[in-house]
């Protein structure tokens, strides 16, 4: 009993031998990369989340800034037209705390 097998059959059972063996792996690959994908898609959610409250934060920052600009703004644009306001408080400031310390140096 003889069996003949040509050179193009041989080639064919390899190649087939070959893709089952690709095959096999493909499927452990693809097992594997699944919760890795899971796991990401959980990041990319929280990453989410961190970027809005960021963003958030960030915006009312920027309003909050403005807005304290603003008052400062017109806090400054008051002190300039009433200099003279201010330097005849100061000045009674200054007189006040001078006849205070006259009357204690006096009292001792």
């Amino acid at each position: 009993m003889t069996i003949t097998i040509s050179l193009i059959d041989a080639l064919l059972v390899v190649l087939i031998l070959l893709a089952i063996v690709l095959l096999y792996h493909l499927i452990v690959l693809v097992r594997n990369v699944i919760p890795s994908a899971r796991s990401m898609a959980k990041i990319m959610d929280d990453t989410s989340h961190i970027t809005d409250a960021a963003k958030t934060g960030t915006e009312e920052a920027h309003r909050l800034i403005s807005d304290l600009g603003g008052s400062l703004s017109d806090v400054v644009g008051t002190l300039r037209n009433n200099k003279s306001t201010i330097s005849a408080v100061t000045n009674l400031t200054n007189a006040l705390t001078n006849l205070a310390n006259l009357a204690k140096s006096k009292k001792k």
